[in-house]
C-alpha cells in the first residue's frame, strides 16, 4: 500500500538576500539563465527557490552533491526529469506568491501544487473562477460551504496536482475532474472521457493563508 512516506515533499518560504544568492549557486547554467530572464522579482526568487530546493531534496535521497543533478523537462508541460541513470526518480515543484513545494518519489509520476488563497479570491472576484474550475456537482457543493476562497483554493492545487501529475497541466479543462468536497479526504471521483487512474492524493499543510496538494500516479 502506498503511504506517506512513500513521497518525498518539502517545502518552505522563497528565498532573499544572501539566501537567493547562494541558493543560486546550486542551478545549473541553463537554469540560471531562464532565472535570469525573468524580470518579476518574485518570480524569480519563487524560480532559484525552487529549483534548489529540488536539487537539494533529490541530492539527499540519492546521495549525490544538489550541483551535479541534471534535470530535462519533459513534453509540452515542461515537467521535469532527472537525468541520473542509477536511479528512477519523479519529481515536481510549485511555487505561488512566497510558497515554493517539491515532491520526490519512485514509486511513480508525481504532481504538486501550491496557491495562496489572496490570488484565488482575486481571480474570483467577478465571481466565474468556479465554472472555469468546477463541475456542476462541485458548483453545488461550493455554496454549502462556509468558505469560498479556501474551498476553491483547495480544488484547484487537487486538480492541478492531478494534471501535473499526468504530465499534462492545465491543456486538460479542470472542469473534466470531479474531485471530492474541499472538507473530505482528496480524491478523484470521475475524469471525463477516460476511466479514473489509480493515484494515491494528499493535502498539505503548508502554512495559512495556502493550499497544497500532492499527487502520485501509482
Amino acid at each position: 500500500m502506498f503511504t506517506e512516506t512513500d513521497v518525498c515533499v518539502s517545502w518552505g518560504a522563497t528565498l532573499d538576500g544572501p539566501e537567493l544568492y547562494a541558493a543560486t549557486q546550486l542551478l545549473d547554467a541553463g537554469e540560471r539563465r531562464r532565472a535570469g530572464a525573468l524580470r518579476d522579482a518574485g518570480a524569480h526568487r519563487r524560480f532559484v527557490t525552487a529549483h534548489a530546493m529540488l536539487r537539494v531534496l533529490v541530492g539527499r535521497q540519492i546521495d549525490v552533491d544538489p550541483r551535479l543533478l541534471t534535470f530535462t523537462p519533459l513534453g509540452a508541460y515542461g515537467k521535469p526529469e532527472l537525468v541520473y541513470s542509477p536511479h528512477r526518480l519523479h519529481v515536481n515543484l510549485a511555487s505561488a506568491a512566497e510558497r515554493v513545494v517539491c515532491a520526490v518519489t519512485e514509486h511513480g509520476p508525481v504532481g504538486v501544487d501550491v496557491e495562496s488563497h489572496s490570488v484565488i479570491a482575486d481571480a474570483n472576484r467577478f465571481g466565474e473562477l468556479d465554472r472555469i474550475l468546477l463541475t456542476s456537482a462541485e458548483r453545488r457543493q461550493l455554496t454549502e460551504t462556509g468558505d469560498r476562497v479556501s474551498s476553491l483554493t483547495r480544488w484547484w492545487v487537487r486538480k492541478e496536482a492531478v494534471l501535473k501529475a499526468s504530465g499534462e497541466g492545465l491543456t486538460v479543462e479542470p472542469t473534466t475532474l470531479q474531485m471530492s468536497a474541499p472538507h473530505e479526504a482528496p480524491r478523484l471521483l470521475a475524469w471525463q472521457g477516460r476511466p479514473v487512474p489509480a493515484l494515491w492524493m494528499s493535502d498539505l499543510d503548508v502554512g495559512a493563508g495556502y493550499e497544497a496538494a500532492v499527487v502520485v500516479v501509482t
